[in-house]
């Protein structure tokens, strides 16, 4: 047969089986998507964290303060002092949790 005489070539039908192709593909994906997208559990805070993260707010203002200190020239042994006994306290409680080595 000669090739002028055939109309059903494969080029010909390429947007068909693109089409096919692509909703399949689609499918598939989607569903990859949605089983990716489980919503995170909600983080339930007990007892113990909030007393570690209140005990890190602590030594974290006594080390703002101890930086203002510096910067103004003021109180640099106080806010010092304070900076260690805030540093005692958050590893006491660590290890009242079971947290510090």
């Amino acid at each position: 047969m000669p090739r002028e005489a055939r109309h059903d070539a494969p080029v010909d039908r390429i947007e068909g089986i693109q089409k096919r192709i692509a909703s399949v593909v689609g499918k598939a994906l989607m569903e990859e998507v949605e089983g990716l997208c489980v919503p995170e559990p909600r983080v339930v805070v007990r007892r113990m964290d909030e007393e570690i993260m209140q005990a890190c707010h602590i030594l974290c203002r006594a080390y703002d303060a101890l930086q203002q200190a510096k910067f103004s020239g003021h109180q640099e042994v106080r806010a010092r002092v304070s900076l260690e006994t805030a540093a005692k306290r958050l590893q006491t409680v660590m290890r009242k949790h079971g947290r510090f080595p």
